[in-house]
C-alpha cells in the first residue's frame, strides 16, 4: 500500500511538472497569437489585463494543483508550490553564483542562500530577501529564480532567508525570524560579501510585508535600519477592505478564499492583524523608514494597500518610488522567465534596486 501511495505521488508530481511546462511554453507565444486564443481584452477601471496574464488565468484550470485551502496535506501543498515555481522560473540567472549558508533566526540557525552577480568580486550592497507565500508556503527553492534575477540585474548580493511558517509557527514567529536574520546579516555584512552599512531588505507579497515590518521595527527600536527596501506587490494589511480586494478577489489568479485561509493560518486571533507588525500599513508613524520601492500590479487584490503604503511613506517624507504595472496580476515575478510583461516589470524593479543600492553606498565610497 505504501509503495502504491509513493507511486501515485510521484505520478502527480510528474503531471504537475508537465502541465506547468505547458503553461510556460504557452506564455512565450507572441502577444498577437495569445490574443487570438483568449479573445477580447479584459478591462477594469480603465486598466487592461496583459495578454499573458489573461492566458495564465485561462490555463490555470489545466494545472493539476488544487487551491491550497482545500488540500489537507500541507506538506504536499508546499511541495507543489515549489515544483510549479521552479519550473516557471527555470533558466533564470544561470551564471549567478550561489552558495547555501545559515543565519541566526529568533530561536537558532535558519537556512539562507547567497546570490552574487556573474563575475562579481569584492564587496557589494546586500539585499536580504524574504519570500512570499502567504506566510504559509514558499522557500529558498520557490524563489530561487527571482533572487537570481534581482542579483544579476540589480547588481547586489542577495541573501535569501527562510523563516518559520504558519500554521505550525503562527504570527509573530515569522516576524521574529526575519528581524533576527536581518540584524545578524547587517552586523556581519562582510561575511556575506557585503558592504558594511549598505544592507537593504525586500520581498514579494507576504515577504514584502515582512521587509516593511523589519524596517519599522528597526526604527522603533533605534537600531541600524535597512539601507533600502524593495517591496514587490506587498500584502501589508491583513484586515484590508480596500476596493481592489473586492474587484480582484475572484478570477484573477489569487482568490479571496485563499487569502482568508492564509490569514487564518497566520493567526487564529484576527484582532492581532490590527498590530503594525502584522499589518505594517497600520503603523501609526512612517517617519524615518528607509528609501523604498513599492511595486504593484493593476489586477492584484493587494493593489490598493500597496499604493496606500507608498502614499503613506511619501506623506511622511520618506523617499519612495512607486512602480505600477496596469496589466499584471499578483505574483507576476514568478513568471518572469516566460512572461515578457512580467519580465519588463522586473527589469524596472531591478533598475530601481540598483539605483537605491548605489545611492546607499555613496557615503562609504
Amino acid at each position: 500500500m505504501d509503495d502504491q501511495i509513493v507511486s501515485t505521488s510521484s505520478r502527480q508530481r510528474v503531471a504537475l511538472r508537465m502541465a506547468t511546462l505547458g503553461v510556460a511554453a504557452a506564455l512565450r507565444l507572441p502577444d498577437r497569437v495569445i490574443r487570438a486564443i483568449v479573445g477580447a481584452p479584459v478591462q477594469v477601471e480603465g486598466a487592461q489585463l496583459s495578454p499573458t496574464a489573461q492566458l495564465l488565468i485561462a490555463l490555470e484550470r489545466a494545472v493539476p494543483r488544487a487551491a491550497p485551502n482545500v488540500v489537507p496535506d500541507l506538506v504536499a501543498v508546499r511541495r507543489d508550490f515549489d515544483i510549479a515555481s521552479s519550473v516557471l522560473l527555470a533558466g533564470v540567472g544561470r551564471d549567478v553564483q550561489v552558495r547555501d549558508t545559515v543565519v541566526n533566526g529568533a530561536h537558532g540557525p535558519i537556512p539562507a542562500r547567497v546570490y552574487s552577480p556573474p563575475g562579481a568580486s569584492g564587496p557589494l550592497p546586500l539585499l536580504v530577501f524574504f519570500h512570499g507565500g502567504g506566510f504559509v508556503l514558499g522557500s529558498l527553492t520557490s524563489h530561487d529564480g527571482i533572487c537570481r534575477f534581482l542579483s544579476e540585474h540589480g547588481g547586489v548580493r542577495v541573501v535569501a532567508v527562510e523563516y518559520a511558517l504558519a500554521p505550525e509557527h503562527p504570527y509573530p514567529a515569522g516576524v521574529e525570524d526575519t528581524y533576527a536574520a536581518f540584524r545578524h546579516i547587517a552586523s556581519n555584512a562582510e561575511h556575506f560579501g557585503g558592504v558594511d552599512g549598505v544592507v537593504g531588505v525586500g520581498g514579494d507579497s507576504a515577504g514584502g510585508a515582512l521587509s516593511a515590518v523589519v524596517a519599522q521595527r528597526c526604527v522603533d527600536e533605534a537600531v541600524p535600519k535597512p539601507a533600502f527596501n524593495l517591496m514587490l506587490y506587498p500584502a501589508v494589511d491583513g484586515l484590508s477592505e480596500h476596493r481592489s480586494r473586492q474587484l480582484f478577489g475572484s478570477g484573477f489568479f489569487l482568490n479571496s478564499e485563499v487569502v482568508d485561509w492564509y490569514r487564518a493560518c497566520y493567526t487564529q486571533d484576527l484582532t492581532r492583524l490590527l498590530e503594525p507588525y502584522a499589518s505594517p500599513l497600520r503603523s501609526p508613524d512612517f517617519r524615518g523608514l528607509p528609501p523604498t520601492c513599492v511595486v504593484t500590479g493593476g489586477f492584484d487584490l493587494f493593489r490598493d494597500e500597496g499604493t496606500e503604503y507608498a502614499d503613506r511613506l511619501r506623506a511622511a517624507g520618506v523617499e519612495v518610488t512607486h512602480l505600477h504595472h496596469d496589466g499584471l496580476v499578483h505574483g507576476f515575478a514568478s513568471f518572469l522567465a516566460c512572461d515578457r510583461h512580467a519580465r519588463q516589470a522586473m527589469w524596472a524593479a531591478a533598475a530601481e534596486l540598483r539605483r537605491m543600492a548605489a545611492v546607499a553606498r555613496e557615503p562609504s565610497s
